[in-house]
This record gives C-alpha cells, structure tokens and sequence, in this order.
C-alpha cells in the first residue's frame, strides 16, 4: 500500500478512540483521537475524507434517531451490551459493572496512549497499520491491569451507547476500509468452487480433510491478494482477524504481538470460498483479477509439488508426454473462479442506487425500508450511501449468482478407465508400463500396483487416481509440510481405528494391568513385523492423551483399528499384499507368531474380566459420521434473520422512540443489515469453527473432527459419545448455555446467554468443568439454529457411501423435520437399517429436547431394560397405531418396559422414558419412528459400542 492510503487508514481506524464509549461526555474524543494519530505518524488529523468515511460507516450501522430527541445513553452509568444476531441482552457480571462504573477514565486513556506509542515505537507506518488493526486491543488489555481492568469488556466497548449491538472495534474497521476506497468505493464479491465435489469425493478420512484444507487455503490466497493491496480491513467477510493463515501472514509482515499458530489451529480448514471487500472503483477490477491469478497459480504450485515428488521417485516419467498431458488437462481449468464488482458512487449518491435498484429488482423487499428511510430523511441526519448497504449487497449477491451460470471454459472429456475415487477423470499413467500401452487395464493396474504402490504407500493397492484426487492424497505432506513448512498433521485416524477407539481407551484407562499391557505391547510388535509401518495408524486424541506418556499404552494407542479384528488375520490375503521378499515358509512363521500373540492378548483380557468383574467388551465395529449445517445462513448473511431494531436498542432510547406514533411501528421492523452485522456473523463462525468444535470433538469426547468450515462441521464420532456430541455441538453453535452460580455450564436452549464461556487459556468451557469462566467468545445466538445429519455405519462400508449417507439425513433433518432438528440412519451390515429424526428441542407440551430421551433410552438398554422392549414395541406397532387415546399408548409403553426390566431398574425410570415417548408422538414422531429410536438405542447400548 501507498503512503497515501495508510495515512487514510490509520486516521480512520483511530477516528474514534477505543475508550470513547467510557470517556463520552468526560473529555473530548476527537482532540484525543487527533493526538493518538499523532504518535503514528505526524501529518495525520481528522481530515474531510476521514469524516465522510466515518459517516458512511456510522449510516451503514447505526440508526439514524430523531433529532429532536434525546439521544443519549451513559454507558458508564448503564453499561448495556446486546448481542448482534439474537438481539439479546448480554448480562454483564457484576464485578465488570463495577469495573465500568467506578471507571478511572484518565487510568483508561493512559492505557490507550502507551499502547500507540509501543505500536509507533517497534513499527514503521505500514506495521503500524496492521498493527492498529490486528494487535491494539491486545496491548491495550496487557497496559490495563489491576483488580478494576476492563479485561474482554474491551472487545464489547460499544461504537454507539445508543446501539450497543456492534462494538468500536467493527466500526474503526469498516471506516478504515472506506477511507482506502473513497471517494467512489464499490464492493467485490469473490468466490472459488467447484467446493462439495471437490472436498467430498474421497475414500479415506485424510482425503476429505485434504480436499476442503486445499480450498480454504487457496481461498486465502485470494484474500491475501485483496490484503496485500489494501489491508485485511478492506475484507468484510469473513473476518480475517486471528485467522491462523492471516496471523502467519502478519508475522511474515512483522508483527510481535500476534501469537503463531499452532499445529491444531493451522489444520484447520475453517476459511469459507467466498469473500465480500470494499474497494476503490478505480483498481477494484485489477485487484480481482490479481486475486484470481493467485488461485491458479497456488493451486497450480500445490499440484505442481505432488506431481515432481512422484518424478523425483519414478525418474522415468519425468519426460513422459502422455504423464504430462494428462497432468496439464485434468488441473490446468479445474478451479472454477467468478467475481462481481458494484460501484456503490459517492456518498450522497443513495437515492440513484435505489432507483437502479427497483428497476432490476423490483420494489417488493423495500417496503418496509423505505419507511425508515423516509423517516430518516424527514426527522433524522441526511442519510447517504452506506444507508443503504442491505440492498447493496442484496444486488451485488444476484448480479454473482447471474455470474455464476456463465461457464469460461467447455470441460474436455476424459477418455479410457476412471479414476477410483471420482469415477470422472483418467487415472494418471506414462505411455507405457514394461512395454505395454497404459490405455490397456491391466499395464494400467501394474502401473499403479507395481511402480507408485511400491514408492507411496498411501495408496491402497486398489486405487488408480486421478490428477485431482492424487494431489489431494499428497498436498499436506509435498506442499503444505515441506514447501511452507507448517508441520501439520499428515494422516488421520482410519474408519477402523474410528469404531475400535472405545475399546483402546477401555484397556489404556486400566494403565495399572501391566501383564494386559504387555501382551498388547506384544501383539503390535508381531503385527509391525508382518506388515511393516501400515501397523500403526493415527491414534484419537482422546485416547492418546489418556496413555499419559506410558510407551506400552501408546504403541497399543497407534495400532491401525482393523487389527484387533480376528477376521483381519487371513493368512492367504495377508500373505499376497505383505509377503513380497519373503518365503511361503518365513512368512508363515510370522504370521503364526502374530496369531499366537493376539489369543493370548485375549486370553489375558478374559482373565482379567474375570478377576476384575469387569466388562471390557470388544472393539466395535461401527462408528458415526457427523455432518452438521446451520441453517437458513443465507438469511443471516442477507440480513434476512436480523434481530427487530427494538431489540438492538439501549432501553433507554427504546422507551423514547416508543412514545414517537411512526416509531412505534418502525421499531419492529427487522434491523438492516450492516457490515458489522456481516463482521459479527464471520466472528460468530470462525470463533465456533476454530474454538470450540475441536474442543468438543476432540477433547471432550472420543472423536475426530475432519473440516469445520464456519456453519459446516464433519466428524467422525465413536458411538459411546455419539449423543453427547450431537448435543453440545447443537448448543454451542448458538451458545444455548447458561452458567450455574454453584459451577459448571450447561445446556439451556430456553434461557441461553448466546455466548460461550471460556477459561482463562481461552479454551471453552466444557460441560463437565467447575471452573469459572473467565471470558466468553461469540457464537451465532440463541435465534440461531443448525440441523444435523449422522450416519452409523460398519468401518468397512465404503466411505463416500457413507458421507452421502449423512448428508442425506441432514437434508432430511432440515426437510421432513423442517430445520432445528437431527436425523440419525443406522445401516447394520447383518441388514436391516433404521433412521430417525427429530426436533432439537419442542416447546407445545412445555420445553422438551429430543437427544436426551436416546441418552435415557441408551442408559436404560445398558443397565435394566432388555433389548427385548424395543423388538416387541415394533412387534405390537399395529396395535399401538390402533389405541383412541394418547394415554391408552402410554399404559401398554409402560407395560412393556415393566415387563422387560430387571429388578434392579427403578419403576420411577419407566415412567420417565414412557412419558418421553408419549410426549415425541404429541409432538408429531410416529410410532413407526418411536420404534426406530429404540433399535437405534439398543444398538448404541451394546457394550461394544459403549
């Protein structure tokens, strides 16, 4: 960036002092915002262009009050917060009122200046810059100190006490971005696809985090571009800020404050394929066309790394013409790119927009607007273009799905046999394998079996990939680890380490039987011999953690899941994939050792069951998949779920604007969508995707999280924590949890804060903690909903299979059961498949949620009710279906469960699951469903899954 538009920048983004909200009233804000700009750089004032920045940016926000009113709320005297997507009050704690009120302002403004001047001291201008945007509130909380600090209440500072629904933080950043663009600025829209085929065609675990960690990582080079030009506040959406790529970028820049990223945060692929920016008319064109060329080339370099990799161990292909053409044809146009620019004119230039507006796109949504702005035009300050924002980006958005029909290139057609994993492209071959055309299957298979199986061991012996799927397969270990150095994790666990995680864990939380431990120690070393490192496998989190450095509980930890099955020991089959450079004889002696240690791990095992009186079980041999959505984003992202604008409102002004008869109505009109509504909702999703989703999968609970992208979560789940996690995950999006005084936090889908509290590392606090919550992070609000799809299925049955599987049931989840809900399918390969569905939660018949009746179901099947309930529910479904009443349905329910529950399960219980039952069914779940949940909930309790 220029001189120029740094200095604009940064007399925007200090315009308004962070402490104004406290200092209002007291001094005055400008001078100190004048004397801050100072201290960066001299020349710099509060000039006219920064005014009018400030002012677009203050109409696209705000609410344009009545001038004759008085428009006034103390925010050190009635300190109010409200969430930006709920509508919520945030319940400030009392020591934080105390904080606020008993405010020492000049304590405050000393806190502020210092943290300018350390900026100004360790940076130059441009430094300095992204320092003011990326660094400040951090350094202003560590000058801040004492027993009366703000602390996080600093993030929340409002930009308008008036309005305290977006903070000064949103406000200095969305005037830094259009003081760069002024005085014409426009805004761009940018996305990358093709996205759901690229990251869901896959046949193993590491594949799919692959395909959507390659995406929003070129989706960061796009936005990288836009950053480069005119700073990462020219980004609307999403928010860049403590984006683990963007953090790497500033510290590449510079920057000492910013934290690196560590491995966790950096495997995330949480960065979404669409950006919104704001833009100087002149340049916003070449400035696309900049961030374009950077997502060809870097996806070009990424296939480029794999594809040399592979010649640099095949030294024959390097000069192979077909290698290359294929190579050349199958990556050069696969990215799709569109982008679409709106002029957005001057800042007075409002009511020609409008007119343009109704000419393509009707007036039918601008009804209710246009009553607000006729009553912002007659009684408030003079509106102009950042007023009409929503319908800037409601006409921008159609013009890039018009955009989005128009193909630039005519796919070629992929000739010969397909690659395995697509089913659409050519696998990649030379010429020629042992002087034999590669056109022709079998040289195609020795191909793949004896030249790229022999050097990449990643590859199964039955897979023959394409260009695409190949560089998918290899992009984290050749470009991401060794070109970019990120040290990221490679592999993931498989499908099969997956469903046995539960019966690992059951035998390393048992660390103290070391003759158990022993033996499994032993078998992994047999097993290692036979088939070399393809042994071991990515052990979960959960269970590595629980081995606590012990080197017997982790090498058992590492055992590749289909090795404690009994039918995976198949002499003839182990022998033909593992017995090349070994004797029929040699490699019959191995296996017999490996034989002879897995029975007398068992044997072990059973004797220490019976001395234990414990049940250690089996390894499962089923695992869930977990596919969850928000719903309606679209409308959250148009503005279309915004909160009424009462809601958004200081009481104070609320009560005054009430007593106005226009207002009256107007006040419940929804709130228009405004950049920092569009900020908080970017902040809202990436704090849930790289905070708190790993944090419940994997911390929390035993399961592995493959992409969360914002709204979008993939996991994969063992069955003992299967509801759990559907639970939390629910609540969490929306931040449905309430904090007990007496410790811990816990769902509330009623009375939820819409914000999730976090310890003093920053991590969420989870649903088993005591701790106290030492500050909170967004989520998308209690308004907010997701649906979820899941899929239980056998660790054989084939992976893309079983992902359109959960994405069929989430589907479901928001079609048949219309949103806010779950569907679960299980599918037994013994046959048989059952699904059910239900609401998250149903208000008719008084609040009842619908993922605690399974977890009763599943407790009750584990510990005193027989299976046998669930086959004579389904046994007697006709006569049930027949009952003229509800509560005829609840006796014979209840009859049932009598009948088959042991002596020790209490009649209290019966009734309790009964009368869930009776109440899913007035609440619109057949009987037929009823019946599924059951089945469903005694496969969950069988003690494999457990």
């Amino acid at each position: 960036m220029n001189r120029e538009i740094l200095i604009k920048k940064i007399q925007a983004l200090l315009h308004d002092p962070p402490e104004k909200a406290l200092i209002l009233g007291k001094v005055n804000h400008e001078e100190m915002a004048s004397n801050l700009m100072r201290i960066i750089e001299e020349s710099a004032s509060i000039t006219n262009e920064t005014k009018d920045a400030d002012h677009i940016a203050s109409a696209s926000d705000r609410i344009n009050f009545p001038k004759d009113i008085e428009a006034k709320a103390d925010f050190s005297k009635e300190p109010v917060i409200v969430h930006p997507l709920s509508g919520k009050e945030f319940k400030i704690p009392p020591s934080a009122t105390s904080a606020i009120t008993g405010i020492d302002y000049k304590r405050v403004m000393d806190a502020v200046e210092e943290a300018i001047k350390e900026i100004a001291a360790k940076y130059d201008l441009e430094s300095g810059y992204l320092s003011l945007w990326a660094e400040l509130y951090e350094i202003i909380r560590e000058k801040e100190s004492g027993k009366s600090a703000l602390g996080q209440l600093w993030e929340l500072l409002p930009a308008d006490t008036r309005i305290p629904d977006h903070s000064i933080w949103e406000h200095r950043r969305v005037a830094s971005a259009i003081a760069g663009a002024l005085p014409e600025p426009s805004l761009l829209l940018f996305s990358i696809g093709p996205v759901q085929d690229f990251i869901a065609t896959a046949r193993k675990t590491q594949d799919l985090w692959s395909g959507s960690y390659m995406l929003s990582y070129i989706s960061w080079t796009a936005m990288k571009a836009i950053s480069e030009e005119m700073g990462p506040d020219s980004i609307i959406f999403p928010d860049l800020m403590d984006q683990p790529f963007c953090n790497l970028w500033l510290i590449e820049r510079g920057l000492k404050f910013i934290e690196k990223p560590y491995r966790e945060p950096l495997s995330s692929p949480t960065l979404p394929n669409r950006a919104l920016a704001i833009l100087p008319k002149d340049n916003a064109e070449q400035i696309a066309r900049r961030a374009e060329d950077a997502v060809r080339r870097v996806f070009a370099e990424i296939c480029l790394a794999v594809k040399e990799e592979i010649e640099n161990s095949l030294s024959e292909l390097k000069n192979d013409t077909v290698w290359k053409e294929i190579w050349n044809r199958q990556t050069g146009d696969f990215l799709q790119v569109y982008w679409s620019i709106l002029p957005i004119g001057k800042k007075s230039e409002y009511k020609g927009f409008i007119d343009t507006y109704k000419t393509f796109l009707g007036d039918d949504h601008l009804k209710y607007f246009e009553k607000l702005l006729k009553e912002y035009e007659t009684k408030g300050f003079c509106p102009n273009i950042g007023t009409v924002y929503g319908q800037l980006y409601k006409f921008l958005e159609k013009a890039h799905g018009s955009r989005k029909t128009i193909r630039d290139f005519s796919q070629q057609s992929e000739p010969h046999y397909k690659c395995t994993i697509c089913g659409m492209r050519e696998p990649v071959h030379p010429e020629q394998h042992n002087n034999q055309n590669c056109e022709e299957h079998g040289a195609l298979v020795r191909f793949w079996k004896e030249r790229l199986r022999s050097e990449f061991q990643d590859i199964k012996p039955s897979e023959r990939l394409c260009a695409v799927c190949l560089t998918k397969r290899f992009a984290c270990r050749h470009y991401f680890n060794k070109k970019k150095g990120f040290g990221i994790n490679t592999s993931y666990p498989s499908t099969s380490t997956m469903s046995t995680a539960a019966f690992k864990l059951r035998i390393i939380e048992k660390s103290d039987l070391n003759d158990l431990l022993i033996k499994a120690h032993s078998y992994t070393q047999r097993i290692h011999a036979l088939v070399g490192d393809t042994a071991q496998g990515e052990a979960l989190p959960m269970v590595w953690g629980a081995c606590r450095g012990k080197k017997l509980c982790e090498a058992f930890a590492k055992l590749e899941g289909d090795w404690l099955y009994e039918e995976s020991l198949d002499e003839k089959a182990l022998y033909k994939e593992y017995g090349k450079g070994k004797s029929e004889e040699e490699f019959k002696q191995i296996f017999k050792g490996v034989k002879d240690a897995f029975y007398e791990f068992k044997e072990v095992l059973e004797e220490k069951e019976r001395e234990l009186k414990a049940n250690f079980g089996s390894p499962s041999k089923y695992y869930a998949i977990i596919q969850m959505d928000g719903d309606n984003m679209g409308k959250w992202v148009s503005g279309e779920n915004a909160p009424e604008i009462e809601k958004i409102l200081h009481p104070a002004m609320r009560e005054q604007l009430k007593d106005d008869a226009n207002w009256r109505e107007l006040l419940n009109q929804k709130r228009p969508l405004n950049p920092s509504l569009h900020i908080a909702t970017s902040k809202a999703l990436r704090d849930f995707s790289l905070k708190i989703v790993r944090e419940i999968v994997e911390r929390d609970h035993l399961g592995k999280l493959i992409y969360a992208g914002g709204d979008d979560v993939l996991a994969f789940v063992s069955l003992k924590d299967l509801p759990a996690v559907m639970r939390c995950l629910r609540a969490y999006f929306s931040g449905s949890l309430v904090y007990d005084e007496a410790g811990g936090v816990k769902i509330d889908f009623q009375h939820g804060s819409g914000f999730v509290p976090i310890d003093e590392k920053g991590n969420p606090l989870s649903l088993k903690t005591s701790k106290n919550p030492s500050g909170f992070l967004y989520s998308m609000g209690t308004s907010a909903t997701a649906s979820m799809g899941v899929s239980i299925v056998h660790h054989s049955y084939d992976l893309s299979k079983a992902l359109q599987e959960a994405r069929d049931t989430e589907k479901k989840a928001k079609g048949a059961y219309g949103r806010n809900a779950f569907c679960i399918s299980l599918d037994k390969r013994s046959g048989g498949a059952e699904t059910f569905g239900a609401k998250w939660y149903y208000e008719n018949d008084g609040y009842f949620e619908g993922i605690p009746v399974l977890e009763k179901l599943v407790d009750a099947f584990d510990k005193g009710i027989s299976p046998k309930f669930a086959y004579d529910f389904k046994a007697e479904l006709f006569g049930l279906q027949a009952l003229p009443v509800d509560e005829a349905v609840y006796c014979e329910v209840r009859r049932l469960a009598i009948r088959h529950k042991n002596k020790d399960f209490q009649k209290e219980k019966v009734e309790e699951i009964s009368t869930d039952l009776l109440r899913l069914k007035k609440n619109g779940i057949s009987l037929e469903e009823i019946s599924s949940l059951l089945n469903i909930a005694t496969f969950l309790a069988r003690r494999e899954n457990q």
